[in-house]
């Protein structure tokens, strides 16, 4: 596999696809912060708040780590988080990229308490542990050093996910327990949807993986997600449900035949990226 290193010369297809790739990525991460940061209002206690405000600022670093390798190759990165901070609640998709579930309108009807809270974190974070650890090992070396920092972060907000859900336990007990096992099948359909169809067989797919962007198949990062959440689960003493399909709507916002997104270059002009290369 060729590597890429800052400042070396890209070939125009490799480039464009790594754009694609990491402009998803790093408005996904700071919109997630933003989600994340409303469900304070759920906080039962001090700590609770203290820790779910420190993912709050570890997810929006991951965006601001992704768009700081970004602006090297000609995006205009102010642009899109001056849009995000703007417009949190309804932000263009053909300004900025996020993943489905992190749009306000599906993310609030997830959440209703902090038991809530405590399994998102638990049963979808997971997905992100999985999916994200792939990019430790991609072709393109500045992506490569930041998603090492950003996969241990990820596994810190799986172990907060597990930190909160025992606190429901020992402070709600079984009314507690009962509200965490009702969450599970929502957020594992969301956890299992989170890498996309296995079946993809899209050239665009192939790509990443011809130019080494993506390292793991849709099915192997599924399977890797459900020996994590499993294992975590079984610490908790929750149950696995069997029958929750995976929800592929919340991970993606962007059809085939949509108009192209615009991506905005530092230098005021705008290059268009079809959303066919979004299918992850």
């Amino acid at each position: 596999m060729k590597t890429y290193d800052a400042n070396d010369s890209l070939p125009a297809d490799y480039k464009r696809a790594l754009i694609d790739l990491l402009s998803f990525q790093a408005d996904s991460e700071f919109a997630g912060g933003q989600r994340v940061s409303e469900n304070m209002r759920f906080a039962t206690r001090p700590e609770e708040a203290y820790r779910l405000a420190k993912k709050v600022m570890e997810e929006m670093g991951h965006g601001w780590y992704c768009w700081e390798i970004l602006a090297p190759l000609g995006v205009d990165v102010n642009a899109r988080v001056q849009h995000l901070v703007q417009n949190p609640d309804n932000p263009d998709p053909k300004k900025v990229r996020i993943i489905n579930g992190f749009r306000k309108e599906n993310w609030s009807t997830f959440f209703n308490c902090w038991a809530d809270v405590a399994m998102f974190s638990t049963v979808v974070t997971p997905g992100a542990v999985a999916f994200l650890g792939q990019y430790r090992e991609s072709s393109y070396l500045p992506w490569r050093r930041i998603s090492e920092r950003i996969w241990q972060e990820e596994k810190g907000h799986l172990a907060f996910g597990v930190w909160a859900a025992k606190r429901v336990l020992e402070f709600e007990g079984d009314e507690g327990r009962q509200k965490l096992n009702d969450a599970v099948p929502k957020f594992l359909a969301m956890g299992l949807g989170f890498s996309g169809r296995p079946s993809d067989d899209s050239k665009h797919f192939a790509k990443y993986f011809e130019y080494g962007l993506k390292l793991k198949t849709s099915q192997q990062l599924q399977e890797e997600y459900l020996e994590i959440v499993s294992k975590r689960l079984e610490e908790l003493g929750l149950s696995l449900p069997s029958d929750v399909q995976p929800n592929y709507d919340m991970r993606f916002g962007y059809a085939e035949d949509s108009d192209p997104v615009e991506v905005q270059r530092g230098a005021g002009k705008r290059t268009s990226i079809n959303h066919a290369a979004a299918r992850n």
